[in-house]
Formats: C-alpha cells, sequence, structure tokens
C-alpha cells in the first residue's frame, strides 16, 4: 500500500556470501519486529534459498546454519505471520537500503516515518505489486 512502518539499513562487516547477507538481514529484521511487539506480520523474500532454509523441518548444518536456526527460532515467537515469496522487482526497498549500508555504512533506523531516501522507490514498489 505504499506504507513505512519501520525501516533500517545497517552494515555487516565479515560476511562471505550473499546468502550469509540475505540471512543476517533477516536475522535483524526478525529481532526489530520481536522488540517493537508486532505480530500479524508479512514477512517478504525475493530469496528463493532464505525462504526454503526456514521453511525446513530439518536442521541446517550448512555454514550459514546457525543464522538459519535463530532466525527459525525468532519466527516461531511470533504469534502471526505469513513468510512468503515475492519478486526481486517488487523489492527495491531493501536493495536500496542494503545499497546505502554498504557503499555509505549507513547505520540508522526508522520507525513510524518513511526515510527520504526510500520514498521513490516504496512508491515504485507499491505500484508494480499490485
Amino acid at each position: 500500500m505504499g506504507l513505512c512502518l519501520a525501516a533500517f539499513a545497517r552494515p555487516f562487516s565479515l560476511v562471505r556470501s550473499a546468502l550469509q547477507m540475505e540471512l543476517e538481514a533477516m536475522r535483524a529484521g526478525l529481532l526489530f519486529i520481536i522488540h517493537q511487539v508486532w505480530d500479524n506480520v508479512d514477512i517478504e523474500t525475493d530469496c528463493a534459498a532464505v525462504l526454503t532454509a526456514l521453511k525446513s523441518y530439518l536442521e541446517d548444518l550448512s555454514d550459514v546454519g546457525c543464522i538459519v536456526e535463530d532466525c527459525k527460532v525468532y519466527l516461531r515467537a511470533i504469534s502471526s505471520l505469513n513468510l512468503q515469496s515475492i519478486y526481486r522487482k517488487v523489492n527495491g526497498v531493501a536493495h536500496r537500503l542494503a545499497h546505502i549500508a554498504s557503499v555509505n555504512y549507513l547505520d540508522g533506523y526508522w520507525l513510524k516515518e518513511t526515510p527520504v531516501i526510500i520514498r521513490d522507490v516504496l512508491y515504485e514498489d507499491s505500484c508494480t505489486s499490485t
């Protein structure tokens, strides 16, 4: 709908792969949701590997397994949620924030406001997703 409830951009050091970065972002987002005591949450990702790992009932023994297992615990702590896949073309806000954090080392969060740096992409994402 084009509304921004919260956003954050945070650099991560010592990340070895795109999958690890996607999982670190998921873990940080889940912790944010838990700390805000939000429920009835829609969680979207354009990374099929993350979605598959989080929906698996098997313990993840890979090099990113500890992050996956943390995320599974955090997902269970949220009372009502929908974890789903979305197309990359409608995930522009996440990509913009990730890029800004990685290039400019921005480390910030916004609650109940839309940061100027994502307003255009938020609008584009909301128009494309319908």
